[in-house]
């Protein structure tokens, strides 16, 4: 049974700086990286017997995160650029007050699978479409215990489609975790498959 522990990558300069996120490609902050070794103390506890093998988004701030973890549990990294968050094209790289003067205009209020937030940027529907490609891939793997650093909108549609949402199904959920919180996937006995712990930061404290 495959046992997948999902790491949001640790606080960054962006978070701070009023950058918008997504594609910018922004290194931790002297936090975060605290955060981070706070992330690996944990999971040396948790992973403790077991033989894991460590995926990682390829933007700064997911690959910082995973190398503080790593120095802890020694383990291969193996970087991946679709676990990158969602594409934010022109937005890359750009202030927020930037990003609200030249975001696309929406239809309405409500969720659009298509609506594609910035020219040369993906639409939701894409970015579903690259998460589920990308997990499919690695759960194909022999691996059974995987540890996943990633973003906040990657991991919310990893866990959707770990739970198996149709598509039409991503406008009635989203699950928004913390920097630097874990969270776990797995199966039971019924070959159900389980979120058993999302947006823990309780490692984060004191």
């Amino acid at each position: 049974m495959k046992n997948i522990l999902l790491v949001q990558h640790c606080q960054s300069e962006h978070h701070i700086n009023n950058m918008t996120g997504g594609w910018t490609d922004t290194p931790l902050t002297e936090l975060g990286r605290q955060q981070a070794e706070r992330i690996a103390l944990r999971l040396s506890q948790v992973a403790s017997g077991k033989e894991y093998v460590l995926y990682s988004s390829d933007l700064l701030r997911a690959k910082q995160t995973a190398d503080i973890i790593n120095a802890t549990l020694e383990l291969a990294i193996i970087v991946d650029g679709e676990l990158r968050e969602i594409n934010s094209g022109i937005a890359a790289g750009q202030t927020r007050e930037w990003a609200n003067e030249h975001r696309n205009p929406r239809a309405g209020h409500d969720f659009e699978l298509d609506y594609r937030e910035f020219a040369e940027g993906e639409t939701w529907r894409e970015f579903y479409a690259r998460v589920s490609h990308c997990m499919e891939r690695i759960t194909r793997t022999e691996h059974n215990n995987i540890i996943i650093v990633t973003h906040g909108g990657t991991l919310s549609y990893i866990i959707a489609w770990w739970l198996k949402f149709e598509l039409h199904m991503l406008a009635q959920a989203y699950f928004p975790a913390s920097a630097g919180s874990l969270s776990r996937l797995g199966q039971n006995n019924f070959g159900q498959q389980t979120l058993n712990l999302f947006n823990d930061t309780s490692h984060l404290q004191g």
